[in-house]
């Protein structure tokens, strides 16, 4: 599966869906000089992107309605990647009230563990009354 995300700015870094089901999205992204650090290694934004984008996109397998605002994003750099595609893979969870967690792991081609975050979302038309399946 290799699902376009309709966003200007996912469209401009090429990120796509590459699998979702509900509680779940993984979002590809391709290696491409232009999203490198003077290393050669994926820049740090780029990956901070594509974890932005997957919790969001896991949020819209369990409430389609949006919006979606982020309200805090950790994460922890495992490893450079120079691999010709990376993925983050998005588990959110419900905490309290509109409020969201999503757990994050963004992983490369060859399955190694580049880094990990998390990140906290809100939902201002969450209501738990009213989930669309």
């Amino acid at each position: 599966m290799m699902e376009r995300i309709d966003s200007p700015y996912e469209n401009l870094l090429q990120m796509y869906i590459a699998e979702k089901k509900e509680g779940f999205c993984k979002i590809g992204l391709f290696y491409r000089k232009e999203l490198t650090n003077p290393h050669g290694n994926l820049h740090g934004g780029a990956i901070i992107s594509i974890v932005d984008t997957a919790a969001v996109q896991g949020l819209r397998t369990i409430f389609p309605q949006g919006p979606y605002l982020t309200v805090d994003l950790h994460i922890r750099f495992k490893s450079p990647s120079r691999s010709s595609e990376i993925f983050a893979e998005a588990r959110p969870i419900h905490l309290k009230g509109k409020f969201f967690k999503t757990d994050i792991k963004i992983l490369d081609k060859e399955n190694k563990l580049i880094a990990e975050a998390e990140v906290k979302s809100f939902l201002p038309k969450w209501n738990e009354r009213q989930i669309v399946k």
